[in-house]
């Protein structure tokens, strides 16, 4: 097999929040594949256990610590040295030096990045004859705009610089490399709407999936946490310190879950994810919220729901928490927001509301009617068996890196 390069900014492990179940996911494929060399971030000190489980599907791997990287500092010299935030912060002599060791010392023609912040070490002239692919998975210059809306007026301006800033690297970017991927074709579109036409032809849509035996009600789980047994409840995952998953469950708790604790006194929401922010933590002081913080394994919070809900205001890209508590036979209420990129069944499209009360009539019907959560929840999960396989997913990624390779040399 011949050997790929593969740059993520996060650890590919453990595959339990957004961009690690893609990036794992892509590993994984790339593994079966090539001969895989990777090099990655650490952001979190609690992920270093996870260096054996990375390396058992990499034949290198290089890892830079960025744990006591200061967000602030960074965030100034951004600013001094006209920078997107988003790439800045990732800057690394230790990881571009590797980069051009391996490159050499391997013969490595094929370059695939993850998200434009691991694309700047691959960018270089040096790499110009290279099959280069950068999986941009989201706009994220428009993510940003979209936070500049939200913000205050004395901070909206900081989000508006990087989503310039960021607008015009991946502009750079795009006319570099051989091929920019985006997680669903409304994603795909923008960007396009956002390129010069002459570019068009080089912008993908690279789908996502879900691990249907990982994530099956059936399926063995981690009990090592898990809710209170006398609990009926409605459950949210994700990372707690993510902004837009922040901005949802705020939203909710606010407008939505009063008016359900008034109607199902005993019912509960539980927050499930790590690294819950202040905002986020405080909302554990409302009756009938809980806020568990990290858990070993989020599936016996969703298995034990009697739904899942996912009020995204704030969306990019796929929302895999909606795809995998739909496989795991939950019917979800979502915002259109939440169900950006996803094509949902028949029977799950009335739930996709956007009004407070609107969301409130949704769920009590689904909590009162067991036979129609059920039901519901067997659609869902057929519909994710036969449409959202990782494998059928990432057929095309192998295609790109294998497409006109001869013309790079």
């Amino acid at each position: 097999m011949e050997t790929v390069l593969f740059l993520c900014h996060r650890i590919p492990f453990p595959p339990n929040k957004g961009d690690k179940i893609a990036t794992y996911h892509r590993l994984k494929y790339l593994n079966e594949r090539y001969n895989v060399v990777l090099g990655c971030f650490i952001d979190d000190a609690n992920d270093f256990q996870y260096i054996p489980n990375v390396e058992a599907l990499c034949d290198e791997l290089h890892v830079v610590d960025l744990c006591n990287k200061s967000n602030v500092l960074t965030g100034i010299a951004s600013l001094l040295k006209a920078k997107p935030v988003s790439t800045f912060f990732y800057e690394s002599d230790s990881m571009q030096n590797w980069v051009d060791d391996v490159v050499k010392r391997k013969g490595i023609e094929r370059l695939y990045a993850y998200s434009a912040s691991a694309s700047q070490f691959i960018e270089g002239e040096q790499y110009a004859s290279h099959k280069r692919v950068l999986d941009m998975t989201d706009v994220d210059s428009d993510k940003w705009r979209q936070y500049a809306q939200k913000k205050p007026f004395y901070s909206s301006w900081i989000y508006s610089r990087e989503s310039n800033l960021l607008s015009r690297y991946e502009q750079q970017i795009l006319s570099k490399f051989d091929a920019v991927t985006l997680v669903t074709s409304e994603e795909r579109d923008l960007f396009k709407q956002m390129s010069p036409s002459s570019q068009h032809e080089k912008i993908y849509t690279l789908e996502n999936g879900v691990d249907t035996e990982y994530f099956d009600i059936d399926a063995s789980y981690d009990e090592t946490d898990k809710p209170s047994p006398e609990h009926e409840f409605i459950c949210f995952t994700g990372a707690m310190d993510y902004w837009a998953n922040v901005d949802a469950v705020v939203w909710f708790a606010e407008k939505v879950w009063p008016q359900l604790r008034a109607q199902k006194p005993n019912l509960y929401f539980y927050i499930v994810g790590g690294n819950p922010s202040s905002a986020v933590s405080a909302l554990a002081n409302i009756d009938g919220i809980v806020v568990t913080g990290r858990v070993v394994d989020v599936r016996p919070f969703v298995a034990r729901s009697l739904l899942c809900v996912a009020p995204l205001r704030i969306a990019r890209g796929v929302q895999n928490k909606i795809l995998e508590a739909m496989s795991m036979s939950k019917p979800v209420v979502m915002t259109s927001m939440g169900q950006e990129g996803i094509e949902l069944p028949e029977e799950q499209l009335p739930f996709v509301l956007d009004e407070p009360s609107q969301q409130v009539g949704a769920i009590m019907s689904l909590i009162n009617d067991e036979d129609a959560r059920d039901k519901l929840g067997n659609k869902n999960r057929s519909w994710i068996l036969s449409r959202y396989s990782w494998n059928s997913a990432l057929t095309f990624l192998s295609e790109l890196l294998e497409r006109n390779r001869n013309n790079k040399k």
